[in-house]
């Protein structure tokens, strides 16, 4: 009698230490097994999952169990026997089970379970029935994990205890002999940073320019990895963003994206402050240009007079026509332009569709620095476009007031539910008031349309030193929130070197 040939199928929920001593443990005894029943092992190397769950939460799939599949399918297992320790091992979903099931009785091979001591014919009803009720408790407990895992996780966020990884800018302090978790208190070195951070944003500092100084200086970011040579990857503008979304930092214990009470942690930042900061991060538009690739000043943002396509930067020839003081005229020079780089296909002969308008980059940025910056000084900005309303800090104040009480009230809604076990009637308030709370924070943000920069530059003592302190990028985006351009063509006899006044028009924001 030929010996039956044998294929194991591997699998582990958590690999933790990353040694996969479970599988080769499932495999040691299944070979036991194995050699005990006088059957022979296949030479290929078993199907192995190592860190994969086979519940129906699971967010990663097993790779080597849909090769299992697809070898059943075609006829490629090439073995009498499918070994498994355990027969949740195989699955925990009740269908993926069956049809695991399915495809065994469909080409005569045999299921054993080493824990079991026995191999079940899946063309056997009472064998059959046997596998299938195994699939149906591990089903069972995997829901039964899952709902604890929830409830634990829904009491721990009303009762202000951390949940997951450690959160950058704190760290855990846990009990000696215990284990228990005592505290959690800010970590010396990245509390400050996420300060900083929050402090500069309301400060209307860029995330590009606060990023950039973090690597600059060495900063670790969230991530702590470590990439040669440097210590970090490296910030981002996102990476600094989504810090200061979270309301950890505003010590607040959220759990699905609701904040439903206090941490256990001090706050780093203000709760009030943390809202402006949603406010004033929520006024940025997430389609914005990335400016911090642009050289010049108003590239992409000065518009044609006459098709309307953004100007680009162009190094051009210029040819003297007077001559100088000596009565000789100068040889040409190279000087950059702000063209319009007419429509694809045309030439620049063609007076209605190629190329229009171009201006001297010097005298083009210095008239409009000037327009700018005057527009935004106190005397006039103010007075004429009304950018600091009046009753803007206390609107702020009444909202921040209103969202805080709506805050409250659910907060002690959840308390009495979860007193009186009706976690119903916290559900059902949370519907009727989250919606009160979110149309307040839409106010909030209404009151910080004008551009954070805009009105820094507004309320500075000093405009002109205020915006040489700023980067490019900032620049840019102080024009881009401000003024449209429009640079008409220049005339037979009008000089492009000269008198941008008389071609550029202004369209204020």
């Amino acid at each position: 009698m030929t010996a039956l040939v044998v294929r194991e199928y591997l699998r582990v929920s958590k690999d933790t230490g990353g040694t996969g001593r479970s599988p080769d443990q499932q495999h040691a005894e299944n070979l036991r097994a194995i050699h005990e029943q006088g059957w022979s092992l296949h030479p290929e190397p078993p199907y192995r999952d190592t860190d994969r769950s086979a519940s129906r939460y699971a967010k990663i799939a097993r790779e080597d169990f849909r090769r299992l599949v697809t070898d059943l399918a075609s006829g490629e297992f090439g073995a009498d026997v499918l070994a498994i320790w355990e027969s949740s091992r195989g699955s925990r979903r009740v269908g993926e089970w069956v049809d695991l099931v399915d495809l065994c009785k469909e080409r005569n091979i045999l299921i054993w379970v080493t824990t079991h001591g026995r191999a079940y014919d899946p063309a056997r009803a009472r064998d059959r029935r046997s596998l299938l009720e195994d699939a149906v408790d591990a089903e069972y407990e995997s829901d039964k994990i899952s709902e604890r895992r929830r409830r634990s996780a829904r009491a721990a966020a009303e009762e202000g205890r951390p949940h997951g990884r450690n959160i950058y800018g704190y760290r855990r302090v846990y009990d000696s002999e215990t284990r228990a978790l005592v505290r959690v208190e800010p970590r010396p070195g990245e509390a400050e940073v996420v300060e900083e951070a929050a402090r500069r944003v309301l400060a209307r500092e860029s995330f590009y320019s606060i990023a950039r100084d973090f690597n600059a200086r060495g900063v670790p970011t969230r991530s702590r990895k470590r990439v040669p040579p440097l210590d970090h990857n490296g910030w981002t503008p996102s990476e600094v963003k989504q810090m200061l979304r979270l309301p950890a930092y505003a010590g607040k214990r959220d759990h699905k994206g609701v904040i439903v009470g206090d941490g256990m942690w001090p706050a780093l930042v203000p709760f009030e402050q943390w809202q402006h900061l949603q406010a004033i991060m929520s006024t940025q538009r997430s389609t914005s240009p990335r400016d911090h690739t642009a050289k010049y000043l108003l590239t992409g943002i000065a518009l044609c007079g006459v098709c309307g396509t953004p100007l680009k930067c162009n190094l051009r020839n210029y040819f003297p026509r007077r001559p100088g003081p000596d009565g000789v005229v100068p040889p040409p020079y190279k000087v950059r332009y702000y063209i319009c780089p007419g429509i694809p296909g045309k030439t620049r002969a063609d007076a209605t569709t190629g190329w229009h308008a171009g201006i001297t980059m010097g005298s083009l940025d210095e008239y409009v620095i000037n327009l700018v910056l005057d527009h935004l000084g106190p005397r006039r900005f103010d007075h004429r476009h009304d950018l600091k309303l009046p009753n803007n800090e206390a609107l702020r104040a009444d909202l921040l007031s209103e969202i805080a009480g709506h805050e409250a009230y659910l907060e002690s809604v959840r308390a009495q539910a979860a007193a009186s076990r009706r976690f119903e009637l916290a559900l059902d308030q949370e519907r009727r008031v989250r919606p009160m709370i979110n149309a307040a924070r839409r106010k909030l943000a209404a009151l910080d349309r004008v551009d954070p920069l805009a009105q820094f530059l507004a309320d500075a003592a000093d405009v002109r030193a205020s915006w040489d302190a700023l980067d490019l990028e900032d620049q840019r985006r102080v024009v881009r929130a401000t003024v449209t351009l429009v640079v008409n063509r220049a005339g037979r006899r009008t000089n492009r070197l000269s008198r941008p006044a008389d071609r550029v028009e202004a369209i204020w924001h």
